[in-house]
């Protein structure tokens, strides 16, 4: 079934399921997520710990990230989030059962880690460049905002119900509860069907997988908008990366504070997630002006995050964790939206993992010296350094042009970026 273009976001059944099987599944990852580093903080006491944890899950994506790009090109994206949905809940529902058998250890947590991230590095991917062709284009900003408040209001939910949820049956209740979300994701799959372009795998052509991979690499570092934006975003996420590996040790030392307040600090995010979607959602026109919306929301990320490092009380701290959820999707919606209009379809599985790839490819870095400086400098100096960093890079990126004055009154950058043949 070919879903038209023309149908509006919220009566488009084909995008309504998939949009309801990834939100659910986000309920039970934010669950999973929380339970985790909940468990690794409280079992090691050790910065470097939650270090290690971060990267297992980044360090698959940078590795693999670009060379999938061609599998999700090539495949039924359809059907790739489908495997991927469900060997991620089995993946999950063993990790329960050894919580439950007493098998947990870090050693293994990091290796069921790696496992998790490998394969939502062909899921995630898959789903971004599904979107376009699911809603079309002229409707992208609506859907994007509209997949974002649906995660919000589940990161709402869930990290209270994972708070309630590990005080009363455990940190492996917590897991196993996403791995039935992972199985509600791959059912919901099952119920329909969108189209899925894809460049033609030359068998009898050795160097067919190597000719599309720098076919996409190509396609991203010549256009004038996606690189200088893909470098921007790159070198903002190293100077973040220490925030997730201090925040729970920053709630848990500092602040005294149990899974109740760490699930709170998560829900509180969470809100400032949701009154973005749901603002974008009502008036997706906000973002015309993409590239200034960008700068701007990048220099208060970096303000709010410092606000929540040094807040006096937990007030100021709920209140800087509820602004840094806001201004994060509001930079996420407008970048996501450039991205989607920008790549074609053919090339949106290469492009979206090359941005992931690279986007995500410094985290690690910064996740890596985290859990030193973490134990050196205490999380509160280094969530504050982080976010003025931040601040500051944010303003570097008046001097990127073609982000700046995005979009172009005369022509898009498409149509300056080379072509790339898949022949």
């Amino acid at each position: 079934m070919t879903v038209p273009v023309a149908v509006p976001v919220l009566r488009n059944k084909t995008f309504l399921i998939l949009w309801g099987g990834q939100t659910i599944s986000v309920l039970g990852d934010t669950l999973f997520t929380l339970a985790l580093m909940w468990w690794v903080v409280n079992a090691t006491q050790s910065g470097v710990a939650v270090s290690l944890v971060v990267l297992a899950t980044s360090l698959p994506q940078l590795i693999l990230g670009s060379m999938i790009g061609v599998y999700i090109d090539r495949a039924d994206r359809r059907k790739m989030m489908l495997v991927a949905a469900t060997l991620n809940g089995i993946i999950t529902a063993l990790l329960a059962l050894f919580y439950w058998y007493g098998w947990f250890s870090l050693p293994l947590v990091l290796f069921m880690a790696v496992l998790m991230s490998i394969v939502t590095t062909f899921d995630g991917p898959a789903f971004e460049a599904s979107v376009p062709v699911v809603v079309g284009k002229d409707d992208l900003v609506r859907a994007n905002s509209i997949m974002h408040m649906g995660n919000s209001a589940m990161s709402i939910v869930a990290p209270a119900v994972s708070g309630i949820l590990i005080a009363l049956a455990g940190v492996g209740a917590a897991i196993f509860v996403n791995a039935l979300t992972f199985f509600v994701a791959a059912i919901s799959l099952l119920f329909i069907q969108f189209p899925s372009p894809r460049i033609a795998a030359a068998s009898e052509n050795k160097n067919s997988f190597m000719h599309d991979f720098v076919g996409g690499l190509k396609f991203v570092l010549g256009h004038k908008v996606l690189l200088p934006l893909l470098s921007y975003n790159a070198l903002l996420n190293l100077a973040l990366a220490p925030v997730s590996v201090a925040l729970p040790l920053l709630v848990l030392n500092v602040w005294q504070g149990g899974p109740a307040l760490l699930g709170l600090v998560g829900s509180f995010k969470a809100v400032g997630f949701l009154g973005a979607a749901m603002l974008l959602s009502a008036a997706p026109g906000i973002i015309k002006k993409t590239g200034p919306v960008i700068i701007g929301s990048v220099v208060a990320l970096g303000l709010f995050t410092m606000v929540v490092a040094f807040a006096p009380h937990q007030g100021w701290l709920l209140a800087g964790v509820t602004m840094v959820g806001f201004v994060l999707v509001m930079t996420n919606v407008a970048a996501q939206t450039i991205w989607q209009r920008e790549v074609p379809d053919e090339l949106r599985g290469r492009a979206f993992t090359a941005r992931e790839t690279t986007t995500s490819g410094l985290r690690p870095l910064g996740q890596a010296v985290s859990g030193p400086l973490l134990n050196m400098v205490g999380p509160v100096v280094l969530i504050g350094g982080a976010g003025l960093l931040c601040a500051i890079g944010g303003v570097f990126g008046l001097l990127l042009p073609s982000v700046l004055h995005y979009p172009h009154e005369k022509k898009t950058a498409q149509s300056e970026a080379p072509a790339v043949s898949d022949d």
